[in-house]
């Protein structure tokens, strides 16, 4: 007998402490545990414009933006001829540079960048030359500079930075170097011949 009161006490035990209150907890402290949420342009009766939405704070910087310093020089004005590359040459990077120069730049650019891409052709067919990557000229450029060139545009070239990350400008970098010296000993070659 003893055993089965012990039963059922357990079960109505388990039963009672499964069941789900139907009124919330005491808070004794709620805070700002409870603030009320508003959805986008929803009224706001606290603000002082009545909108819910807020403005950011000045000098608020989103969550995985990297402000770009040199926007709105031209290549010629960066301090130090701009950034240095943080990346090295080895052969995933060269892969993932060369992957986004053949999808973003090579179009006008050339594959070997020579600035006869598809857009663009032997002769130009979009009414100006595309510089060639290749040439004296670019050779000369710093990584920096050449970043930055991606990073804000230059001439008719629009900016890049929306399509392809920063991470990924300078692996095209590291790619453009790996085309001049394949360019450079090209060169050579024919010159030995």
């Amino acid at each position: 007998m003893k055993y089965y009161k012990s039963l059922i006490f357990l079960l109505v035990a388990v039963l009672l402490w499964n069941c789900e209150s139907k009124t919330p907890p005491l808070e004794y402290f709620p805070d700002m545990a409870d603030s009320p949420a508003r959805e986008a342009q929803e009224a706001d009766p606290i603000a002082k414009d009545g909108s819910s939405s807020r403005i950011p704070p000045k000098g608020a910087v989103p969550v995985g933006y990297y402000p770009y310093e040199y926007l709105g020089l031209d290549v010629s004005q960066l301090p130090n001829r701009g950034l240095a590359n943080p990346f090295k040459d080895d052969l995933a990077n060269l892969q993932k540079g060369e992957a986004k120069y053949q999808t973003y730049c090579s179009p006008c650019h050339g594959v070997r960048g020579a600035g006869n891409g598809t857009i663009v052709g032997p002769a130009p067919r979009i009414g100006f030359p595309v510089p060639a990557v290749i040439s004296p000229k670019i050779k000369g450029y710093s990584d920096g500079q050449i970043y930055h060139v991606v990073t804000a545009g230059w001439g008719r070239m629009k900016s890049y930075a929306s399509q392809v990350s920063p991470e990924d400008r300078w692996k095209i970098v590291l790619y453009v170097r790996k085309l001049q010296e394949y360019d450079n000993r090209t060169k050579k070659d024919v010159a030995r011949n």
